[in-house]
């Protein structure tokens, strides 16, 4: 009873008006609740009609009801009438009550991580219906669901994605650095962290590539054809084209593309795919720079022989280990 008069007399805290807004909702009809509604509109203490129609205004001002200008109900006769009036308004600034509290919770979000393995490849549907082609070694966290205003995952790897649209919704891919932020499109993105060159060749629709670092800050529109790779080392960027209609990607029967990358970085993506160690005897060798392009599932003898073709680098295979040095001879 205590807590019902606190509550019309607007004494007590949000929580514990929702709380007793919840017990009227629940028991307003009862034969308990209407007594100490009963007892509650006898302690008004109200004998003349001006102050009765006074007293409940004040209590349907506080049910939020209109109620100030009709005539005050006799005491005894409608309580029956008021508590299921009073259980049935609740209803509405319960529902809102619990909508305030409750509309900021988002759901309680998961987040996965999928590592593959050297040598292998795997494929990866997100929650929004996105088609990933994780590369061998490459390890991604992503959500359980996307629940905010953008759609976000982190990569470290190479992937090739087909992004889900949704316009209201952008895709960002975060690799260190850097950021890849799409609305719906394809393209192939490589970032390891043992390897200098970060690439992104766009093959369909468009996106930003975004260059966050202490000493850069740069935001770069690509439309598809175009291929950026960004040297974490250097800060240099290079941006240039290739034809997407003729591009493969790692995930169409495991092409293999190195478009002017440095010999250490392909040593690197080499090592990954065939899950054998690469070491490179020396720095000259290490910093050339190789265009290459397989698409026939070529494998490691064939694919070092074909960079190899100008005879300049000498290759030897030892316990396992493929070591790689300048062809002196030449």
């Amino acid at each position: 009873m205590t807590k019902l008069n606190e509550y019309f007399d607007n004494e007590l805290s949000a929580q514990e008006q929702l709380e007793v807004q919840m017990w009227l909702a629940e028991h307003g009809d009862n034969p308990d609740s209407e007594a100490q509604l009963a007892e509650l509109f006898d302690s008004l203490h109200v004998d003349d009609d001006a102050a009765a129609r006074a007293a409940f205004g004040h209590v349907a001002h506080r049910l939020g009801i209109a109620g100030g200008q009709q005539s005050a109900p006799s005491r005894r006769a409608h309580i029956v009438t008021w508590s299921q009036r009073i259980a049935a308004v609740l209803v509405v600034p319960l529902l809102c009550a619990v909508w305030l509290l409750y509309a900021d919770r988002k759901p309680e979000v998961e987040w996965l991580e999928q590592q593959i393995p050297y040598g292998e490849t795997a494929s990866l549907t997100l929650p929004d219906g996105t088609q990933l082609h994780l590369n061998s070694g490459s390890r991604i966290t992503y959500p359980s669901a996307f629940t905010g205003k953008e759609r976000r995952i982190f990569v470290e790897g190479e992937l090739f994605a087909d992004v889900a649209k949704n316009p209201r919704q952008p895709f960002v891919i975060q690799s260190g650095e850097v950021g890849i932020r799409v609305l719906g499109t394809r393209f192939n993105f490589k970032s390891y962290a043992n390897t200098d060159c970060i690439e992104v060749l766009l093959v369909e629709g468009s996106v930003r590539f975004d260059i966050n670092t202490q000493t850069r800050k740069q935001q770069l529109m690509m439309k598809p054809g175009d291929m950026v790779q960004y040297d974490r080392a250097t800060g240099d960027i290079d941006f240039t084209t290739f034809q997407p209609e003729h591009f493969k990607s790692f995930a169409d029967d495991r092409a293999i593309h190195f478009f002017n990358l440095r010999m250490r970085d392909i040593a690197s993506d080499l090592e990954r795919l065939f899950g054998t160690h690469i070491v490179i005897l020396d720095e000259a060798l290490a910093q050339a720079r190789y265009f290459a392009y397989f698409t026939n599932n070529e494998n490691l003898d064939q694919i070092l022989s074909a960079i190899n073709s100008d005879h300049k680098m000498q290759i030897l295979r030892r316990d396992g280990v493929i070591y790689l040095s300048s062809n002196r001879s030449r």
